[in-house]
């Protein structure tokens, strides 16, 4: 999978967890690379690295249940990069691994800086409390994480998670260009134009 108008380069790599596979996204521009919910994809983030012969500078968390971060100490280790997530979510990464601590504690409407490529962080809570979601719009790409999935959001926990949830997809229908590709943490991709349900939450309160 190569995406990109531009230098950028994305690829995408399964990760085999439990009940469905996790999306683990990498995004190269130029000599500086990031990966995007690390899961269990050491051997294809290192060997991407090498063959790119690529920095890695940050690893991106959209959230922290375990399956969607379980070799990120072991990256962050051996290739460097800067662990990013939202402090919302700082429990349940801490429960999954202890060791994990940001570099960077992520902020709505954030900007990251990949070589060339702007990254814009979105805090969209529902899923968890501290889910993010990557908006590259000169290229109209949306790492969703598990916030959006093709059909579909991420589960929730309760009540007070449906709120946040319904806000944060109505948001997203807001925000994101229609003609934008998504890239969910698990499934197949698909475009905002193609997510039409999402017209039908303005109904809802």
């Amino acid at each position: 999978m190569n995406k990109g108008k531009g230098n950028l380069v994305v690829k995408k790599f399964l990760s085999p967890s439990e009940g469905k596979n996790v999306n683990v996204y990498m995004l190269i521009d130029g000599n500086e690379a990031a990966v995007i919910d690390v899961a269990d994809a050491y051997d294809d983030i290192k060997d991407t690295l090498d063959e790119r012969n690529a920095n890695l500078k940050y690893i991106l968390i959209t959230h922290g249940h375990a399956s969607h971060l379980r070799s990120a100490s072991q990256i962050k280790k051996d290739f460097g990069g800067q662990i990013c997530f939202h402090e919302h979510d700082i429990d349940l990464i801490e429960k999954a691994d202890k060791t994990l601590k940001p570099d960077i504690s992520l902020k709505d409407n954030a900007k990251l800086q990949l070589n060339g490529t702007e990254i814009k962080v979105f805090h969209m809570p529902g899923h968890t409390r501290g889910s993010v979601c990557y908006y590259i719009k000169n290229e109209k790409i949306l790492f969703s994480g598990d916030t959006l999935l093709k059909g579909e959001y991420g589960k929730i926990w309760g009540p007070t998670s449906m709120a946040l949830m319904l806000r944060s997809l109505k948001r997203l229908n807001n925000v994101i260009l229609s003609s934008s590709t998504v890239y969910p943490g698990h499934g197949d991709s698909t475009t905002m134009y193609a997510e039409a349900w999402l017209d039908c939450l303005d109904n809802l309160s």
